[in-house]
């Protein structure tokens, strides 16, 4: 306990420090306003998400460092690996240690490039991507009702993500082309890849590049933030895990 405790004091030393350089002396909540100019005019806004994304490139080994400290306090299983062919070796080990039969994966670039290869041949595990078929309105609605019964029997959901927040050890889905936040909702137990370069200081960080995708028409219908295993405590006033999601979550930390 005491070890976690010096680390979250660490971490939070290392977060006063990326405010202090974006110009922050505390956090900062998300802007109550839903237009653009809640944080300013527009090459403002465009100025402080650049020097959000020069900072999360600088300081990637420390903030990886924080994500994984805050991640294992939110109840993710944490593994650091030094690259994607390591986090696909342990993507098998978590399957076979939970015998699974089925897994659905998302197609971003982490998980293509951890899960290329004859990795699984011979695993016994079916690996299913989140691919619908587009030929016509018919075979499309056809494809995602398949996909859909295929997550919701999988063992398994293997995601990459957008962003992580080292603040509060969250992962961040955005929708997109082969991305379902059913795959990380539906099967019991998620698998995450992070990579350099997506981890972000805190939340205003977040909102700070979101807006960012606001002003140029690329906020997207929904954006998924999962912070640790689904957690409820509707029963009895008890804190129950796995009951309107997975109980188990592994976030992989690559690089």
């Amino acid at each position: 306990m005491a070890q976690v405790k010096q680390g979250m004091n660490e971490r939070g030393e290392f977060l006063d420090r990326i405010r202090a350089s974006l110009g922050r002396s505390e956090a900062v909540s998300a802007p109550s306003s839903e237009t653009p100019g809640a944080l300013g005019p527009a090459d403002e806004l465009a100025d402080r998400a650049g020097a959000v994304r020069e900072l999360i490139n600088s300081d990637a080994d420390e903030l990886m460092d924080s994500l994984a400290v805050s991640g294992e306090a939110s109840g993710w299983v944490v593994k650091r690996v030094s690259n994607s062919d390591e986090a696909g070796k342990y993507v098998l080990d978590v399957a076979r240690d939970l015998e699974a039969r089925s897994a659905v994966y998302s197609l971003h670039s982490a998980v293509r490039d951890a899960l290329r290869g004859d990795l699984f041949t011979g695993a016994g595990i079916e690996l299913t991507p989140v691919a619908v078929d587009r030929v016509d309105d018919y075979a499309e609605a056809e494809s995602r009702a398949r996909l859909r019964d295929q997550m919701a029997s999988a063992d398994l959901g293997i995601t990459g993500v957008d962003y992580a927040i080292a603040e509060t050890g969250t992962c961040v889905i955005i929708p997109g082309a082969g991305v379902s936040r059913l795959v990380s909702l539906l099967p019991p137990v998620h698998i995450a890849l992070i990579e350099r370069g997506q981890v972000l200081p805190s939340l205003d960080e977040l909102f700070t590049l979101r807006r960012g995708d606001f002003v140029h028409g690329e906020l997207g219908s929904y954006m998924n933030l999962i912070t640790g295993p689904s957690r409820t405590a509707d029963i009895e006033y008890k804190l129950v895990t796995g009951v309107h999601g997975p109980g188990e979550v592994h976030m992989v930390l690559i690089g």
